[in-house]
């Protein structure tokens, strides 16, 4: 096995991955996604919906266990024909059920998701992590 192709994730623990800036794949600024496959150097494996989709590893950032608090995006890449008016700027995405919601308007300690009908803290302050 090549040195990028060896696994660098410990076996048996389960990852967590978002996109540290906007590439051209079906996953969505902001959310968190299971990693489902050992992380490479090159690459992490994420589910989408039941679908495997391969990231490069540069671009993700990962954590060990799931979030627990809104997810902040601003001025995210999507496409007007596909995006609700509301999240073309800016949103919030829900750690419970990982839906988007608008983002309040005034800046709240915490928001009840209007899908799941959970209560999460928002991560204001939150940035992408850098570190690859």
């Amino acid at each position: 096995m090549s040195r990028a192709a060896r696994p660098t994730q410990p076996e048996g623990e389960t990852h967590w991955a978002r996109l540290k800036t906007a590439l051209d794949l079906p996953l969505r600024l902001g959310a968190w996604y299971r990693v489902v496959a050992p992380v490479t150097a090159l690459e992490v494996v994420v589910s989408i919906q039941g679908t495997r989709v391969s990231v490069p590893r540069p671009y993700v950032e990962l954590r060990a266990t799931p979030p627990g608090e809104w997810t902040v995006v601003r001025n995210p890449k999507v496409r007007p024909e596909r995006t609700p008016a509301g999240l073309r700027q800016a949103y919030i995405v829900c750690p419970g059920c990982r839906r988007r919601v608008e983002l309040p308007a005034t800046r709240l300690a915490e928001q009840l998701c209007p899908h799941c009908n959970e209560t999460f803290p928002i991560a204001w302050d939150e940035k992408p992590s850098k570190k690859t």
